[in-house]
Protein backbone atom coordinates (compact mmCIF):
# COMPACT_ATOMS: atom_id res chain seq x y z
CA UNK A 1 0.00 0.00 0.00
CA UNK A 2 1.28 3.45 -0.87
CA UNK A 3 2.55 5.23 2.25
CA UNK A 4 0.14 8.20 2.06
CA UNK A 5 -2.81 5.81 1.65
CA UNK A 6 -1.52 3.79 4.60
CA UNK A 7 -1.40 6.88 6.83
CA UNK A 8 -4.86 7.93 5.60
CA UNK A 9 -6.16 4.46 6.44
CA UNK A 10 -4.64 4.65 9.94
CA UNK A 11 -6.21 8.08 10.54
CA UNK A 12 -9.57 6.81 9.24
CA UNK A 13 -9.45 3.92 11.72
CA UNK A 14 -8.66 6.34 14.54
CA UNK A 15 -11.44 8.67 13.40
CA UNK A 16 -13.97 5.83 13.56
CA UNK A 17 -12.67 4.59 16.92
CA UNK A 18 -12.43 8.05 18.51
CA UNK A 19 -15.15 10.17 16.82
CA UNK A 20 -15.31 12.75 19.61
CA UNK A 21 -11.65 13.68 19.14
CA UNK A 22 -12.20 14.51 15.48
CA UNK A 23 -15.65 16.08 15.94
CA UNK A 24 -14.40 19.59 16.75
CA UNK A 25 -11.04 19.40 15.00
CA UNK A 26 -10.55 22.38 12.69
CA UNK A 27 -9.45 21.82 9.09
CA UNK A 28 -5.98 23.30 9.67
CA UNK A 29 -5.54 21.11 12.76
CA UNK A 30 -6.51 18.02 10.77
CA UNK A 31 -4.05 18.97 8.02
CA UNK A 32 -1.34 19.41 10.65
CA UNK A 33 -2.19 16.04 12.19
CA UNK A 34 -2.01 14.33 8.79
CA UNK A 35 1.35 15.97 8.01
CA UNK A 36 2.81 14.99 11.38
CA UNK A 37 1.57 11.41 11.05
CA UNK A 38 3.04 11.13 7.55
CA UNK A 39 6.34 12.56 8.73
CA UNK A 40 6.66 10.38 11.84
CA UNK A 41 4.96 7.14 10.81
CA UNK A 42 6.32 6.77 7.27
CA UNK A 43 9.17 4.57 8.51
CA UNK A 44 6.80 1.74 9.46
CA UNK A 45 5.52 -0.89 7.07
CA UNK A 46 1.83 -1.63 6.61
CA UNK A 47 1.76 -4.65 8.93
CA UNK A 48 3.45 -2.79 11.77
CA UNK A 49 1.27 0.32 11.55
CA UNK A 50 -2.05 -1.50 11.20
CA UNK A 51 -1.22 -3.88 14.06
CA UNK A 52 -0.24 -0.93 16.26
CA UNK A 53 -3.47 0.94 15.48
CA UNK A 54 -5.54 -2.19 16.19
CA UNK A 55 -3.73 -2.69 19.49
CA UNK A 56 -4.22 0.93 20.53
CA UNK A 57 -7.92 0.83 19.71
CA UNK A 58 -8.31 -2.29 21.88
CA UNK A 59 -6.43 -0.71 24.81
CA UNK A 60 -7.14 3.03 24.76
CA UNK A 61 -10.40 4.63 25.72
CA UNK A 62 -9.21 8.01 24.40
CA UNK A 63 -7.41 9.13 21.24
CA UNK A 64 -3.71 8.31 21.60
CA UNK A 65 -0.94 10.85 21.23
CA UNK A 66 1.46 10.53 18.32
CA UNK A 67 4.09 9.36 20.82
CA UNK A 68 1.79 6.56 21.98
CA UNK A 69 1.27 5.47 18.38
CA UNK A 70 5.03 5.49 17.72
CA UNK A 71 5.66 3.51 20.92
CA UNK A 72 3.04 0.95 19.91
CA UNK A 73 4.56 0.71 16.42
CA UNK A 74 7.90 -0.08 18.02
CA UNK A 75 6.25 -2.84 20.08
CA UNK A 76 4.44 -4.23 17.03
CA UNK A 77 7.36 -3.85 14.64
CA UNK A 78 7.46 -6.57 12.03
CA UNK A 79 9.73 -7.13 9.12
CA UNK A 80 8.34 -8.46 5.91
CA UNK A 81 10.01 -11.67 4.84
CA UNK A 82 12.31 -12.09 1.90
CA UNK A 83 13.10 -15.49 0.39
CA UNK A 84 16.84 -14.78 0.05
CA UNK A 85 17.14 -13.74 3.70
CA UNK A 86 15.16 -16.84 4.70
CA UNK A 87 17.71 -18.98 2.78
CA UNK A 88 20.55 -17.16 4.54
CA UNK A 89 18.95 -17.82 7.94
CA UNK A 90 18.50 -21.53 7.18
CA UNK A 91 22.13 -21.73 6.04
CA UNK A 92 23.34 -20.23 9.33
CA UNK A 93 24.67 -17.02 7.77
CA UNK A 94 23.60 -14.85 10.70
CA UNK A 95 25.15 -15.16 14.17
CA UNK A 96 22.06 -14.01 16.11
CA UNK A 97 18.59 -12.51 15.79
CA UNK A 98 19.95 -8.96 16.03
CA UNK A 99 21.80 -9.44 12.75
CA UNK A 100 18.61 -10.74 11.11
CA UNK A 101 16.59 -7.78 12.41
CA UNK A 102 19.24 -5.36 11.19
CA UNK A 103 19.23 -6.96 7.74
CA UNK A 104 15.45 -6.66 7.42
CA UNK A 105 15.69 -3.05 8.59
CA UNK A 106 18.30 -2.34 5.88
CA UNK A 107 16.00 -3.86 3.28
CA UNK A 108 12.88 -2.01 4.39
CA UNK A 109 14.75 1.29 4.43
CA UNK A 110 16.28 0.55 1.03
CA UNK A 111 19.84 0.96 2.29
CA UNK A 112 21.36 -2.48 1.77
CA UNK A 113 25.13 -2.19 2.30
CA UNK A 114 27.29 -3.34 -0.61
CA UNK A 115 28.87 -6.17 1.42
CA UNK A 116 25.43 -7.53 2.33
CA UNK A 117 24.21 -7.24 -1.24
CA UNK A 118 27.22 -9.23 -2.44
CA UNK A 119 26.51 -11.93 0.16
CA UNK A 120 22.82 -11.97 -0.82
CA UNK A 121 23.83 -12.65 -4.43
CA UNK A 122 25.56 -15.83 -3.24
CA UNK A 123 22.16 -16.99 -1.95
CA UNK A 124 20.24 -16.21 -5.13
CA UNK A 125 19.62 -12.48 -5.20
CA UNK A 126 19.72 -11.03 -8.70
CA UNK A 127 19.88 -7.30 -9.37
CA UNK A 128 16.62 -5.83 -10.67
CA UNK A 129 14.69 -9.05 -10.11
CA UNK A 130 11.80 -9.32 -7.72
CA UNK A 131 12.19 -12.00 -5.10
CA UNK A 132 8.56 -11.98 -4.09
CA UNK A 133 6.99 -15.32 -3.38
CA UNK A 134 3.67 -15.01 -5.17
CA UNK A 135 2.01 -17.33 -2.67
CA UNK A 136 2.56 -14.86 0.16
CA UNK A 137 1.43 -11.29 0.55
CA UNK A 138 4.06 -10.61 3.20
CA UNK A 139 7.16 -10.68 1.02
CA UNK A 140 9.27 -7.58 0.63
CA UNK A 141 9.78 -6.44 -2.93
CA UNK A 142 13.50 -5.80 -3.12
CA UNK A 143 13.22 -4.65 -6.73
CA UNK A 144 11.98 -1.12 -6.05
CA UNK A 145 8.92 0.93 -5.18
CA UNK A 146 5.46 -0.46 -4.35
Amino acid sequence: MEQSKLISSAIARLKIAYPYYFKELKTEELVGLINMYQEELCIYNETTLINAIKSIIRKNKFMPTLKEIIDECELCKTYQKNIVIEKMIKAGYFKDSREIDKTYKFMEEGIIPKWLLEDMKKYGYEDNHSLIDTTSTKMLNTGGAD
